[in-house]
């Protein structure tokens, strides 16, 4: 048996570590972000807890019609007015209700985990329950998501 006895430097093996450790922190990043491979279905875009900004909407206006949003999904949208992501959660016991999708821990937008029936951040963890107003369930998330202000009548779900 025939030993390779070469020898590295010790600032080149600190080098090295530290390429490897940026570069793994860089993918850690992408996959937390949502980046890379993986599709992303226009009707659904939350089923698989991907962040998505969603149709602009303005006050007055459909976000989307009942029939389209099943039972324990969401949709995204992003109101006109402010400029913000938003996600309307069609719960599990058939009620609808919509938030702010910004995070009040440090404004990373949050994504249904349709898996979960929860609203994630991916930057930090916090976990929200929409259909209990939002509430904190972990994360350093210091309080609910804000309410979104909607209307449902003749079969659609108006932001108002």
């Amino acid at each position: 048996m025939i030993l390779d006895e070469r020898r590295i430097s010790r600032s080149r093996f600190i080098r090295l570590g530290a390429i490897l450790g940026v570069g793994s922190t860089g993918v850690s990043i992408a996959a937390a972000c949502g980046v890379g491979g993986g599709s992303q279905n226009r009707q659904s875009p939350t089923t698989a807890g991907s962040v998505a900004v969603g149709p602009e909407v303005d006050v007055g206006e459909a976000i989307v019609a009942k029939s389209e949003l099943a039972r324990g999904s969401a949709f995204p949208f992003t109101n006109a007015e402010t400029g913000e992501p938003g996600v309307l959660v069609h719960t599990q016991e058939g009620e609808f209700v919509a938030y702010s999708a910004v995070c009040t821990h440090q404004q990373c937008t949050v994504a249904y985990r349709q898996d979960m029936r929860k609203l994630v951040c991916p930057c930090h963890g916090s976990v929200f329950d929409p259909a209990d107003g939002a509430k904190v369930e972990a994360g350093p998330a210091p309080r609910p998501l804000p309410k979104a202000p909607i209307e449902v009548r003749s079969g659609r779900i108006f932001l108002s």
